[in-house]
């Protein structure tokens, strides 16, 4: 086939067919490529071998690399629904906290409360506050 023969119509026709051969690559939703980058980079070897070397179960059960991820993953899709959710008529500059097991995820919103516009992920081995309200 030489496209030179082609008129502006079959080309065109032609350019359709190529592009639903290699569509463009899709864009990631920026909160699942927060969630990815945190899944990637936070340091699940170093959090297990802490929780290890203290003798810290769940549920009375040895936690591996395995559980941790999961249950990051989990409080942080938590902690996002809620912030969007049921916690939505809270200021949009406080974070909404879902923890467990030593894990604690965090998101925050917006000031339009529309979209999740930041999370964290923590490993905390122990905390202590205080407050007079006033």
């Amino acid at each position: 086939m030489n496209i030179q023969n082609l008129n502006p119509q079959e080309l065109a026709q032609l350019q359709i067919l190529l592009n639903k051969m290699n569509p463009t690559p899709t864009e990631i939703d920026p909160v699942e490529k927060m969630i990815q980058n945190i899944m990637e980079n936070f340091n699940f070897e170093k959090t297990q071998r802490a929780m290890d070397l203290l003798d810290w179960k769940w549920r009375d059960e040895y936690v591996t690399e395995d559980m941790l991820r999961e249950e990051a993953e989990r409080l942080l899709r938590g902690a996002i629904k809620s912030r969007l959710g049921d916690f939505k008529s809270e200021h949009h500059e406080v974070a909404i906290l879902n923890e467990c097991g030593g894990l604690e995820a965090k998101a925050w919103c917006n000031e339009a409360k529309t979209k999740i516009i930041g999370i964290q992920l923590d490993f905390i081995l122990n905390s202590w506050d205080e407050s007079i309200e006033e």
